[in-house]
């Protein structure tokens, strides 16, 4: 059926073109049949983003540098794309450094499915993007690439030629646009020595592993934003002061988490299973990817929307993790493991089921910052939806029902408490420091 839905495409596009005069400038032509996003399926946005989330997943990629993708990998969907968009228009012009007319505008008829497929094949293999991919998951990529393209079998032999040199265009525009982020300084600058924690400095962040010593990407506020107009713009500052007086508001912020991790009931635990996220998973990013994944299935939207929405939650969480990021050096707060080792009990743990207490500063929560900015450009965008996440069930747990997107950001973020991982002000902060990222993203960014 989709095969001879193709070909019925292809006739009626040729139609139109034959009626017009065969005129390639006739930009109504290029609307119809094969070159209308709205008529295609979103399948193949679906397993692209799917193939980033696999490639983050198994190479390890830490959660601000997976963000970083996953922006990228959604603003190539979408450039890939937009030309056969009926009234939508280009993110050149509306994202920092991203110049208009970087990417020449499409006068012919393209199938833009393999538009988006040759794009994001290369994007996938740039080092700029993901730097040193291993030669199997670039095999991987590959195949998925020949997979889509065969899929396209019936397409005109000169509008899959076309449409494959529009992917490259578009690719190469990306690439370059990518190389200007300052990531390619920000990953070679010199090894950061933490500050010791010491008698003048007490609340200084310190690890807790021994295995895990090496800070996260302590430079990352130096990347550039895609919409904040600076790293440090939705910065919410600490608002409990360090004290180790343990009966002061700051101590008992720490005694909350140590009497809930404590006291976790089996359903808590879930919740910290769930939204875990960590390196070598899909990182918090990528799961609110893999919530746009569901939310598509479920909204039975087509290619045009599943273009907007990729590149929407992907720009939004990769500016939450800068932004979150240069407070969390700022303010250099330790973990509510150390405070609890050092003024409570010195033989606490977070126990099991929990992460190992991330190796960068505490203030605020990554997982609510991105978290809360992903909520709100999704609500904005979508209203209140109720949706059933199973992003995670392949490790072997159920799936959750949420109401809205900001009961799953609560959810998400309330999850580092109940892990040991967070104090509520970090969280609590976190979760507005995010929506005010979301808020400034739908202010900036308009797709029509």
């Amino acid at each position: 059926m989709h095969h001879l839905l193709n070909k019925n495409l292809l006739v009626f596009s040729l139609a139109v073109i034959f009626l017009s005069g065969c005129k390639k400038e006739d930009l109504s032509a290029r609307k119809e049949g094969l070159s209308d996003v709205s008529k295609y399926d979103a399948k193949p946005a679906l397993q692209w983003i799917d193939m980033y989330r696999n490639i983050v997943i198994g190479t390890g990629i830490n959660p601000p540098r997976a963000a970083r993708v996953y922006a990228y990998a959604g603003i190539t969907l979408y450039e890939s794309v937009v030309n056969g968009i009926s009234g939508n228009k280009s993110l050149q012009g509306q994202l920092n450094g991203f110049n208009a007319n970087s990417i020449p505008a499409n006068t012919d008829s393209l199938d833009y499915v393999i538009v988006l497929n040759e794009a994001l094949s290369l994007l996938a293999k740039c080092d700029t993007i993901i730097p040193n991919l291993p030669q199997s998951y670039k095999d991987n990529v590959d195949t998925l690439h020949d997979v889509i393209l065969r899929s396209r079998a019936g397409v005109l032999d000169s509008i899959v030629a076309k449409s494959k040199a529009r992917g490259v265009v578009v690719a190469e525009a990306i690439m370059q646009y990518a190389a200007t982020d300052n990531f390619l300084t920000v990953k070679n600058l010199p090894l950061y020595v933490v500050p010791p924690r010491d008698a003048l400095h007490p609340w200084y962040w310190e690890p807790t592993d021994a295995a895990h010593l090496k800070p996260a990407e302590p430079y990352w506020e130096q990347m550039r934003p895609f919409v904040l107009d600076s790293s440090a713009e939705m910065e919410i500052p600490q608002s409990v002061a360090f004290t180790v007086d343990t009966a002061s508001a700051f101590g008992r912020q720490a005694r909350e988490v140590q009497e809930t991790v404590n006291s976790k009931t089996a359903e808590q635990n879930n919740i910290v299973l769930w939204w875990r996220d960590q390196t070598f998973a899909q990182t918090p990013a990528g799961h609110w990817m893999g919530i746009v994944q569901y939310v598509l299935h479920v909204k039975g939207y087509k290619l045009d929307k599943a273009a907007e929405l990729y590149a929407l939650v992907g720009i939004t969480t990769s500016d939450a993790f800068i932004s979150c990021w240069d407070a969390k050096y700022k303010y250099n707060l330790l973990r509510p493991e150390t405070y609890i080792r050092a003024y409570i009990d010195p033989f606490w743990t977070t126990g099991q089921g929990s992460d190992i207490t991330p190796t960068f500063p505490e203030y605020p929560s990554g997982h609510s910052v991105c978290s809360g900015a992903a909520a709100k450009v999704l609500t904005d965008a979508l209203g209140t939806l109720a949706f059933t996440d199973s992003i995670n069930i392949t490790l072997g747990y159920q799936q959750r029902s949420f109401l809205s997107f900001d009961e799953a950001a609560n959810e998400a973020a309330m999850s580092r408490l109940y892990g040991g991982i967070h104090y509520r002000d970090a969280i609590q902060s976190g979760l507005q420091q995010g929506r005010n990222v979301g808020q400034k993203v739908t202010n900036t960014i308009h797709f029509r």
